[in-house]
């Protein structure tokens, strides 16, 4: 491959997760000054695909259903959509629950995984009034607090944007 300009190579439609690039460290400047030349796995840079959230800590009687969810990373940051059915006990209006995610980060505060819940009317209409979506530091999951208007709320349209730095 040597002397080939790069203008000159045939163009690849789609990347599998193991093919390599070329790229230059410039934080290593064994080879020169300017840097280092390197591989690297395209799936070290770029992924994405489904993935089916572990759903714990429930409190309250809170029954949650991901029905489906998607994730995308690029670099260090993940971003994730949930699809997911909510429904409160008959007799509260407060509940929690925690999210496995896609891509394992290792927490430090609770600000370093956020997000916005979505609901679309399904049914008996339900008022959110209450809503707290962070990082849960001791077990690296993402934790969503939902407060309803109404006791046994059903929440059956719900979507779920959560971002996070995988550390």
């Amino acid at each position: 491959m040597a002397g080939v300009k790069i203008t000159d190579l045939t163009t690849l439609g789609t990347a599998a997760s193991d093919d390599l690039l070329y790229i230059v460290d410039v934080s290593d400047t064994t080879e020169s000054a300017q840097g280092t030349s390197k591989q690297i796995e395209v799936g070290n840079m770029f992924s994405s695909g489904t993935y089916t959230p572990t759903i714990s800590a429930e409190t309250n009687g809170i029954v949650v259903t991901p029905n489906y969810a998607t994730f995308i990373k690029v670099g260090s940051i993940v971003n994730c959509s949930i699809q997911l059915e909510i429904t409160m006990d008959a007799a509260e209006t407060t509940g929690s629950f925690e999210l496995s995610l896609p891509v394992a980060s290792n927490f430090t505060n609770q600000k370093e995984c956020f997000g916005i819940l979505q609901w679309s009317y399904g049914g008996v209409l339900a008022e959110i009034v209450g809503l707290s979506i962070n990082s849960e530091v001791t077990n690296n999951t993402c934790e969503i607090q939902i407060e309803t208007a109404n006791v046994g709320a059903s929440l059956s349209y719900c979507a779920l944007q959560i971002q996070y730095q995988v550390i």
